[in-house]
């Protein structure tokens, strides 16, 4: 295994955090930049991340991204379940019914401990607990700076 969580919810967490850090509206180009992040793989997650009603989109000459009002409230959890989010500390644990050993193994209870503590904890890990410094930030970018 590489990495529990995926690249992807990584950088959905990372972007949401921006935005609420900034609290305006931004171009996705400074997103890029300041977050060091591809433009197509920003696309990709603001798509995902609008479809399940985080951010808002504005197109157009005066265009961006903003957050939605219950953004800040949402928990890293939301985020990443709305990225696909499947981490799973083991293959047990989500497929029970091939495991003839299911009902009297401890191995599966303590995996399924661990992967309760992970989402318990994760849910309660609200966005407004992560906002960035904003001077350090916005002084990774000139262009921020002018926003």
């Amino acid at each position: 295994m590489d990495s529990f969580i995926l690249r992807e919810e990584d950088y959905a967490i990372r972007i949401i955090v921006f935005l609420a850090t900034v609290g305006k509206q931004v171009k996705t180009d400074d997103i890029c930049r300041t977050l060091y992040l591809s433009r197509p793989i920003v696309v990709k997650i603001i798509n995902k991340l609008k479809n399940c009603g985080f951010i808002i989109t504005k197109t157009g000459k005066d265009g961006g991204l903003t957050i939605s009002d219950h953004t800040l409230e949402a928990s890293m959890y939301d985020i990443l379940a709305c990225m696909g989010f499947t981490g799973r500390v083991n293959s047990c644990k989500t497929d029970n019914a091939t495991c003839q050993l299911f009902p009297i193994c401890k191995i599966n209870r303590l995996f399924s401990n661990i992967q309760k503590d992970i989402e318990d904890r994760l849910k309660q890990a609200k966005i407004k607990e992560f906002l960035f410094n904003g001077n350090e930030l916005f002084s990774k970018s000139k262009s921020m700076q002018e926003v």
